[in-house]
Order: C-alpha cells, then sequence, then structure tokens
C-alpha cells in the first residue's frame, strides 16, 4: 500500500505527535508498505534531507514557540505541491486536523482515495491561544475539528476517553483505537548513573522529574510545588526538567519564587534516542498535564522502570490503573496528592515494585510493529468504508 502521513510536526522535532508519526512511518515500512511524509522544514538541521520519501514544506517558527514550525502555504510550498501532483497514494493519513492536515484532505480527495486522522490531542485546551476570549474560541475549535473527523473514513485516537469525547461533540465517523507507539530497542540498556554524574546529581539524590515539551499545559508549577512539599522529608531531593519550550523561562523563576532553584535541573531538549537515560536517571516521573492522550513519555518511563505518577485526567487515567502500573491522583489535591502520592513509592518498596512491573507490562504492549499491525486493520475498514460510501444507493 502506498501511504501519505501528513503531519505539522516531525523529526528532529521533539514532541509526541512527531515521534508518534515518525514510529507510524517505521513501522509500516517494515510491514512492507512505502510511507510518504508531508510536514514542514524543521528550524535547524534536517537528518532527512536526502529521504526521498520525506516532502517538507517551507517554514517558519510559531510565534512564542521553541521548536515549532508552521508550513507555508502556497505560492511558498510551490515544489511540494508539485510532488503531491504527481504522488498517486492509495490512503491518506493525516495527524492533525488543520493547516498540514488539512492539506492530507485536499490531497486524498484529489486522488480519491480513503482519508484516516488521528486525534492526538483535545484541541480545545488550546483556545487560551487566541487573540479572543477563550470561550468564544473553543465553540469555534470544537465544530471545525468535529466537521474535519466527519469527512474521515475513520479517526483514530490512542485514548477511550478521547473517543468518548469525539462521539459527545458530534462525530459520527467510526473511531478506533490505535496505541501511540513505542521503539522498545531504543530503549535498552538506559544509564541513568551517567546523565546524573554529567548534571551534577549525586548518586544517594531522590530524583523526581519530568520530561517533555515545556509549555503552559503541562501545568509544570504543579509539581514543582509537589517537590518542594516532598523535601520537607527529603533534604536530598532533586528535581530533573527534561525538555524544553515557551514556558522554559518562566519555570525557572517560579523555581526561584519556590525557593527550589538549587534543587531543579533544566536540562533542556535531548535527542529522543536518549530519553531512557533521563528516564534512568529519574527515581519517579511526575506529571500534572490535563492535555494528553497516552504520551509517549509516560510509555517510556514505565518500560525503564520509572514509576509514573500523574493527575487522574483523562489521558492519564487511560494508561495508569492506579496502584497497577502507576498512581493517579485526584485534580482537586493537586500538588500535595501528588507528594503523598510520590512519598509512597518511596517509602513501599513492594508498590513500588508493583507499580514498575505493571508498566513494563503495559508498554510492552505498544511496541511500534505491533501498532502498525493494528493501523493496517484501520485501512483496510477505511477502505472497505469509502467504497462502500462511493458506491451507488
Amino acid at each position: 500500500m502506498k501511504i501519505a502521513l501528513f503531519t505539522n510536526t516531525y523529526p528532529p522535532s521533539v514532541n509526541g505527535v512527531a515521534n508518534c508519526t515518525h514510529l507510524y512511518r517505521r513501522g509500516l515500512v517494515a510491514l512492507g508498505h512505502e510511507v510518504h511524509v508531508f510536514s514542514p522544514e524543521p528550524a535547524y538541521e534536517d537528518p532527512f534531507e536526502d529521504d526521498p520519501f520525506v516532502h517538507r514544506y517551507p517554514s517558519f517558527r510559531a510565534p512564542g514557540e521553541v521548536d515549532y514550525m508552521l508550513a507555508l502555504p502556497l505560492p511558498f510550498s510551490l515544489k511540494v505541491f508539485a510532488r503531491l501532483l504527481n504522488l498517486e497514494v492509495d490512503l491518506v493519513h493525516a495527524q492533525h486536523p488543520a493547516w498540514v492536515g488539512k492539506w492530507g484532505r485536499t490531497h486524498a480527495k484529489r486522488n480519491d482515495a480513503p482519508l484516516v486522522s488521528t486525534a492526538h490531542a483535545e484541541y480545545e485546551l488550546f483556545a487560551d491561544r487566541w487573540l479572543l476570549p477563550a470561550p468564544w474560541v473553543a465553540p469555534v475549535v470544537t465544530r471545525r475539528v468535529v466537521r474535519y473527523y466527519n469527512r474521515c473514513q475513520v479517526v483514530t485516537t490512542p485514548v477511550i476517553s478521547t473517543r468518548q469525547r469525539l462521539r459527545e461533540s458530534g462525530v459520527t465517523s467510526p473511531i478506533e483505537l490505535v496505541p501511540n507507539p513505542v521503539d522498545l530497542s531504543g530503549l535498552a540498556d538506559p544509564d541513568g548513573a551517567a546523565v546524573r554524574k554529567r548534571l551534577g546529581i549525586g548518586e544517594e539524590d531522590l530524583v523526581i522529574g519530568y520530561l517533555g515539551r515545556l509549555s503552559e499545559e503541562k501545568n509544570l508549577p504543579c509539581v514543582l510545588q509537589a517537590a518542594r512539599l516532598m523535601s520537607r522529608k527529603h533534604p536530598n531531593l532533586q528535581v530533573l526538567l527534561v525538555g524544553d519550550g515557551p514556558e522554559a523561562d518562566n519555570l525557572r523563576r517560579r523555581a526561584r519564587w519556590e525557593r527550589m532553584e538549587e534543587r531543579v535541573t533544566f536540562a533542556g531538549a535531548v535527542p529522543h534516542e536518549e530519553v531512557h537515560h533521563y528516564h534512568d536517571a529519574m527515581a519517579l516521573f511526575l506529571t500534572a498535564s490535563g492535555s494528553e492522550t497516552q504520551p509517549l513519555a509516560y510509555t517510556e518511563a514505565m518500560y525503564v522502570g520509572t514509576p509514573v505518577v500523574a493527575l487522574r485526567t483523562p489521558g492519564a487515567q487511560d494508561m495508569l490503573e492506579d496502584g497497577v502500573n502507576g498512581l493517579l491522583v485526584d485534580p482537586a489535591r493537586g500538588a500535595q496528592g501528588l507528594a503523598e502520592a510520590g512519598e509512597r513509592l518511596v517509602s513501599d518498596g513492594a508498590l513500588r515494585r508493583k507499580v514498575c512491573e505493571g508498566g513494563r507490562k503495559f508498554a510492552e504492549a505498544c511496541s511500534y510493529v505491533a501498532v502498525a499491525r493494528r493501523l493496517e486493520e484501520v485501512y483496510q475498514q477505511a477502505q472497505e468504508r469509502y467504497t462502500a460510501q462511493r458506491a451507488p444507493a
């Protein structure tokens, strides 16, 4: 099958959707499919510059973002659109309901091919990024997203809660669950000790960490507050924040305000092939995010053996079973709840072992080849539905 993946972000950009799309491609290619990727040019050197199956739109940096590029439309992207005119595909798989994803829908229509789209996030949560009041923007975003998904033959999402939300919003297209893929082979032999040594973190220090984008929706001030509360019992506590994003400077100021600047290490963005070393450097992975749909960072942490503590938000509770493969905290309890859950894992060795074993089993079910086989099933369903929709009544 010849497949086109349209995405607003792709490596070397470091974020969940970029990694997920790349692993979709790797898994599908491993199963014998021809996969073309259409995405914006990165802000820096492109590792796929000589790859004939990765097509880049000229782009510019999104305002306020460190590593998120926006593709330029016609007439700036004539070269890419010329390639599209000569590229016949059997199916288009879009990773977003807007911008490059919308161009994917246009290409599917031009090729008389089915369209599959993946819901990676709850886009209404980003309504406050606009200049207009969020209560005005959110309904408009919802209507546009629903309209887009209802033009797809199949919609996929990693988690049950997103499927329920899409249904409640008015999406009538089939919605299939497909886990976010992870490259387990790339997580072998983690060396957290080397990371600690390089960053100046002591061997005996208790390290609480987070790995991902440093952006507002991740609610990282709550993690810093939880760490401050835990530091009352653990004078050797250190916080390791791995990643970059628009909130990096604000978080540094917040660490000073919390009087935690001597305990917080900002590691910055790291290559994806090194993230397992940073997970292994942590005793706990703490997150207070409310906008996730099965983030790769959680899966990677669980596979490495770092237990995850999260607020009981839709994305987290779809991945974590409290006391089995992680710990979930009532969002109303915020930082205090995160701190208490973290303390349970520090003090209860039996609980920690149980959670780590459960996390490993969960992660093993998300191998990128297994996910690619699931995508094959979805693509067949999309083709069958497309054929049925085009058949005369």
